[in-house]
């Protein structure tokens, strides 16, 4: 069974997704142990493990996921994502501000993704705009910047 990885850091990137969402949580796609698919600046899909293990959570997607249905989408999908795409969703609390939804600028950010593909295949949950890796995280993790919870948590199991 295809699984979802999260994955978190300490690099720029991260450090700005935490600004905007407050998760460190700056990326996520799919692997099946062997293969990782995901969003870059087009789809595509890479050997795993691709991150340090100590800096993603893996988990069961919440929905059954194929390799062949995610290889066929590198075939198939024209969707494409940019820096421009990441500066409009960092202005995302801008836009909330004046009662605006986040916007791209017509990429599909990996989150979004992710969450697309889930749906192709009968999640339920949708969002109301386009989500992030931190609203992934809140849905299927049950929490923001897990990755940070659980060290917390095993740094107080342990003091």
């Amino acid at each position: 069974m295809m699984k979802l990885v999260f994955i978190y850091g300490n690099r720029f990137n991260s450090r700005l997704t935490k600004l905007f969402t407050d998760s460190t949580c700056y990326h996520v796609g799919f692997t099946d142990g062997v293969k990782f698919w995901d969003m870059n600046l087009i789809r595509r899909r890479r050997l795993w493990p691709l991150y340090p293990a100590e800096r993603t959570i893996v988990v069961e997607c919440p929905v059954p996921m194929t390799a062949e249905y995610l290889d066929r989408q590198l075939d198939t999908d024209e969707s494409h994502y940019g820096v421009l795409d990441y500066l409009l969703f960092g202005l995302r609390g801008l836009y909330h501000l004046v009662g605006k939804s986040t916007r791209n600028a017509g990429g599909v950010i990996c989150s979004e993704m992710v969450a697309n593909d889930l749906a192709a295949n009968g999640w339920d949950r949708r969002f109301v705009e386009v989500p992030s890796p931190a609203d992934l995280e809140l849905v299927i993790l049950g929490s923001r910047d897990a990755l940070r919870a659980k060290q917390l948590e095993a740094a107080s199991v342990a003091g």
